[in-house]
């Protein structure tokens, strides 16, 4: 018989088929997963986790962590510890907390005395942690950052972070694949976070769900690995589980000398491989978009979502030209938040903030796009009066390089003020963050309702386009900063010396650190045998659950509306009950609205009904799960779910039903009769109290397996290990660069020795 003809493959089939381990008849696969990053807001409940099941770290090699989302951006001069240094106390504790766990777990950690420190999603590349054909995972959404050198990386909640760090693997559905082309000239003055910008208000915030993207085509191809890093990290925005580009020349010449990339005889194995990884000619996707450079002009948000976008020379958008009532009532409540009148001119937008910052747009080439705007104002050039503009560097190495460079001195003599590294603005989870009703041109992400701060207004946009609003004090087309009479005050301005990050990066490879309690001899090893298959772990099972249902009827409710940034600074996985969709339940005085939630029957619903698409957009992070669940709502019915949000359902012992729009709007209109639902798992079908038939729904067989009985992911996966360790000892063989150093291989540990008492970092 003639051998079988293999089937052209994409860049996601390849990665994809590289990291099964194992796959069951429904498609589930466990996959391995190359490389963690781990920081100090979705970690805490993980680590607790391995603790109380007894469990170490599978592997520290594969592990990175770093403190970014909590820390003050301010001068570190004086600083002595974190605890010192960090004021707020929910803030110090989850970076203390972080601190204590990398040290009882034995991991490598860049905290805030090392000059590496920085935004995890910038340090992993910068490092060379980050490695073309990886799997690569992170409890943030925008760990698709790292798909830019042509990885499979993609954002979890913290279930699946201790999932990871128990046994390196995962549970996932290969999702469809989706190619977004770009081919044409770009104008003058677009860059790359314009063009992610046009393609998600192309696509819309749910136009990616279910699928990872490849960006493709020759405007891509022609992108920096910084340009390509931006326009990946929003992939998520676009709804997708992930984004990746084929890595070609322009990522192994980034890659090449970084401290953790291969050297020697293993680098050129290792680019040998990493030059099959593109898309086979005839390969299909099961989505493709096509772009015209020609088509994108200089992009800025308008609204509270990242598909609200605008040219720089349009308008703000006219409800009244919406026919479809849903969009439009949309509209108007986003222009109310915003503080903005339908058919204003963008460019007439007045503004008191400037952010150039966060995982998007804090690179060395970013930084270098802003001071360039600088420089082409001339000698004089000055952030407007009323206006407070900030730069924060990624990563503490790239703010070495921006000196060495003599950037700071170009923003610091206009009158910015130059920051430490850290996530900074883009999420107020630290002391930079809006006022209500501030206004920020912002290099962020997300636009979200009170994202930078409650009550704040965000508009997305480039560095450049950043820094040509922090000059005139509005929304400003950065082309006015460009053309000859520019070049000529950039040519005749401070004379800049372009460094080579490489110079920069020298500090020693080092393996992890042993765990502090393995360190200590007198600590008992405490074994715990492996659970059997029937056993359940903490997780309640789910079976019938009948009880009010809570009607909602808006589109796009995302994770920062469901729980805003100020409330994720908690330990544990509880305590979240009245930061359940806190900004519509509470006014700015404290006191509760009429918010459907706190009218009655409705504060003791254990439903949400909402007859609106894409709900749990956003985040990766777990915390919406876990108010929803606080507040005693353990089911939710929509036409549809972001990926990642519905995932943390199941993880919480949680139920996402998905039912047709017509279904749900029926659904929601008995709930505004105040009338009962009743969710049967076994039976998968909602009966309604009204009498009317029962409406019938799907779930994954395995997550309704788990669910009917109350199952642990951890403990089914360990049933597993020989199959994950023969798969390591392929990798390790085929794959040799991707073992950190240190690693000499050992079979996974199902117990880890006693925790030793906490110690001072």
């Amino acid at each position: 018989m003639p051998a079988p003809v293999a089937q052209p493959k994409t860049l996601y089939d390849k990665i994809w088929d590289d990291h099964v381990i194992d796959v069951d008849e429904n498609g589930l696969a466990l996959i391995y997963i190359d490389r963690h990053l781990v920081h100090e807001v979705t970690s805490p409940q993980a680590f607790e986790g391995l603790r109380t099941a007894g469990r170490p770290v599978r592997r520290p090699d594969c592990t990175l962590a770093t403190v970014d989302h909590n820390i003050p951006t301010s001068s570190r001069k004086n600083f002595t510890t974190v605890s010192d240094f960090v004021a707020q106390p929910d803030s110090r504790a989850q970076c203390t907390t972080l601190e204590e766990n990398v040290k009882a777990f034995g991991l490598t950690y860049f905290g805030m005395t090392d000059r590496r420190q920085g935004i995890v999603h910038v340090i992993g590349p910068e490092e060379g942690f980050t490695l073309p054909g990886i799997t690569c995972v992170c409890g943030d959404s925008h760990t698709s950052t790292h798909g830019a050198f042509g990885s499979l990386a993609f954002g979890i909640g913290t279930s699946e972070v201790e999932h990871v760090l128990a046994t390196q693997t995962l549970l996932q559905k290969k999702a469809k694949n989706m190619r977004v082309t770009v081919e044409g000239t770009l104008n003058e003055g677009v860059t790359s976070k314009d063009v992610v910008l046009h393609i998600i208000g192309v696509i819309g915030t749910a136009g990616g769900t279910g699928c990872v993207i490849e960006f493709a085509g020759s405007v891509v191809r022609g992108f920096s690995m910084e340009a390509r890093m931006s326009m990946c990290n929003m992939s998520i925005e676009g709804g997708a589980r992930a984004g990746m580009i084929a890595p070609d020349e322009i990522t192994f010449n980034y890659l090449r000398n970084r401290p953790l990339a291969p050297k020697g005889e293993v680098w050129d194995r290792a680019e040998a491989y990493w030059r099959t990884l593109k898309t086979d000619e005839g390969a299909k996707f099961d989505v493709e978009v096509n772009i015209r450079a020609e088509d994108i002009v200089p992009t800025v948000t308008w609204g509270t979502s990242p598909q609200d976008v605008v040219p720089i020379t349009g308008k703000v958008p006219d409800p009244a030209k919406y026919s479809d009532a849903g969009k439009r009532a949309g509209v108007e409540r986003a222009l109310k938040y915003m503080g903005l009148t339908a058919n204003t001119p963008m460019e007439e937008v007045k503004i008191d903030k400037v952010f150039i910052g966060s995982c998007t747009n804090s690179r060395i080439e970013d930084l270098r796009s802003a001071a360039k705007i600088v420089l082409s104002a001339g000698p004089d050039a000055h952030v407007a009066p009323g206006v407070y503009a900030m730069v924060v560097p990624g990563s503490g190495l790239i703010k070495q390089q921006a000196e060495a460079e003599g950037l700071d001195a170009v923003f610091r003599r206009a009158g910015f003020d130059w920051r430490e590294a850290g996530c900074s603005m883009c999420l107020g989870m630290n002391e930079d963050q809006l006022s209500p009703g501030e206004r920020c041109a912002s290099t962020s992400n997300r636009n979200f309702e009170g994202r930078q701060g409650p009550g704040g207004r965000t508009h997305l946009l480039s560095p450049a386009m950043a820094a040509a609003a922090a000059l005139t004090g509005k929304l400003t087309d950065v082309r006015k900063f460009l053309g000859a009479d520019a070049e000529a005050k950039v040519a005749s301005g401070p004379k800049l010396k372009l460094a080579s990050p490489i110079e920069f990066l020298t500090d020693p490879v080092l393996p992890p650190p042993e765990p502090a309690a393995a360190a200590d001899a007198s600590a008992p090893v405490v074994e715990k045998p492996l659970p059997n298959t029937e056993s359940s772990s903490k997780v309640a099972k789910f079976g019938v659950l009948k009880g009010i249902a809570a009607p909602l009827h808006i589109e796009n409710i995302d994770t920062d509306m469901i729980t805003p940034a100020r409330f994720l600074k908690v330990l544990k996985r509880t305590g979240l009950k009245n930061a359940l969709f806190a900004n519509l339940r509470f006014g700015p005085d404290g006191q509760p609205t009429d918010f459907i939630l706190n009218r009655e029957p409705y504060t003791h619903a254990k439903i949400i009904v909402c007859d609106k698409h894409n709900f749990g957009c956003g985040s990766s992070r777990e915390h919406a799960p876990w108010a929803l669940k606080d507040f005693g709502i353990m089911c939710v019915i929509a036409p549809s779910f972001a990926d990642i949000f519905k995932n943390n359902t199941f993880q919480n012992g949680m139920l996402p039903v998905i039912l047709p729009t017509e279904q749900c709007a029926e659904l929601a209109e008995e709930a505004e009769q105040g009338l009962e639902l009743e969710v049967d798992l076994d039976k998968q079908e909602v009966r309604r109290a009204s009498g009317k038939p029962a409406f019938s729904f799907s779930v994954d067989p395995f997550r309704r397996h788990c669910l009917l009985n109350g199952l642990d992911d951890i403990a089914l996966t360990l049933q597993r290990a020989e199959k994950i360790e023969e798969f390591e000892a392929r990798r390790s063989q085929t794959w040799p660069w991707l073992d950190g150093f240190g690693y000499k291989g050992k079979k996974i540990p199902v117990s880890a020795p006693k925790q030793a008492n906490k110690m001072d970092w």
